[in-house]
């Protein structure tokens, strides 16, 4: 981990782009840890593209929360720490469209979109605000994006101790949200809680790759 050099500086823009990352990465975060950890228990279902991917536990379905995964791993490791920013721009293309691109194909081809979170009883009709969030993700990526000349560091940002320490933290947490998931019982207490600290896995992690030390800039300057 010491050799995942920063090559780009926390900015205004780049703190609300994560923060959406982390919104749209609990759609995929929460059904990977829980399928691992409840096991069979656990069922979960999603619409891509007009395709219906469902599965329970470990299923051959899973594999596709392991791509996703490994993508917003790309997302969020790379926002600060990865050299190449076409690349990184492209990612964020993919980002939108993986996301908003599926959920507008959702609305367009089935009209009104329910999300369904089952342990919080959580049932939100989001057809209404998909559009303008859609409208501002994309704005908030052409910001970032014409931000980062001045975002960019003099020289590499190195790997930190806090970064070490945020990262203890994150693995300390798993084998206690495994304690709560699968040993607790499904809607109880134990499971609520485990999935609290689950959506908190998905806005802490891109705090742990942030480049610490590096100047932060208040506002955006594009020269």
């Amino acid at each position: 981990m010491k050799q995942l050099l920063a090559y780009r500086s926390p900015n205004a823009w780049s703190r609300v782009l994560a923060f959406l990352i982390s919104v749209t990465f609990m759609i995929v975060w929460l059904p990977f840890i829980r399928s691992l950890f409840d096991g069979v228990t656990y069922v979960w279902g999603m619409s891509y593209f007009g395709f219906a991917i469902h599965g329970a536990g470990v299923t051959p379905a899973f594999s596709f929360l392991v791509l996703q995964l490994a993508f917003y791993a790309a997302l969020i490791v790379g926002m600060y720490r990865m050299k190449n920013r076409l690349l990184y721009h492209i990612l964020l293309a993919v980002w939108w469209i993986n996301v908003f691109g599926n959920l507008l194909f959702d609305i367009a081809v089935n009209g009104d979109t329910m999300f369904h979170g089952d342990t919080l009883n959580v049932h939100i009709s989001i057809t209404m605000i998909v559009v303008p969030l859609s409208l501002l993700a994309l704005l908030i990526v052409a910001l970032f994006i014409r931000s980062e000349s001045s975002a960019l560091l003099p020289e590499p940002g190195p790997w930190t101790p806090r970064n070490s320490q945020l990262t203890n933290i994150f693995l300390i947490s798993l084998p206690v949200l495994f304690i709560l998931l699968f040993f607790g019982e499904p809607h109880a207490l134990t499971d609520e809680i485990g999935v609290l600290i689950a959506i908190a896995h998905c806005f802490y992690l891109p705090i742990v790759f942030r480049p610490f030390g590096a100047t932060e800039l208040s506002s955006p300057s594009y020269g």
